[in-house]
């Protein structure tokens, strides 16, 4: 039962901070509206892939969160950088699963 309660409270940890960080990041680059759509949808991607593929889709985020403010730096358009960090996201996140996937088949 101790086990359950430890994965239900980092995957509710986990989720609630990715939306909370999100949310603060986005909220300088778009609109209000905008910026909650981005933090709901980033925070089910992570809670979802943190199911899956436990802290790997932690790292998967924080790196999504370097690219996207890497390429705020660099991209003329913020909405252009979100987009980067959206994509990374996505990779990262699929990468995850694949290399979860991978280790769970190859185990005896």
């Amino acid at each position: 039962m101790i086990d359950m309660d430890l994965i239900v409270g980092l995957t509710t940890f986990f989720t609630l901070g990715s939306g909370v960080l999100t949310y603060v990041i986005a909220r300088r680059d778009v609109r209000r509206r905008a910026a909650v759509a981005v933090a709901v949808t980033t925070a089910l991607l992570v809670g979802l892939g943190f199911l899956f593929t436990v802290y790997l889709a932690v790292v998967a985020y924080l790196g999504a969160v370097v690219v996207w403010l890497v390429a705020r730096r660099v991209l003329p358009s913020r909405r252009m950088a979100l987009l980067a960090g959206a994509g990374a996201l996505g990779v990262a996140l699929t990468g995850a699963v694949v290399v979860m996937g991978y280790a769970l088949s190859n185990m005896n």
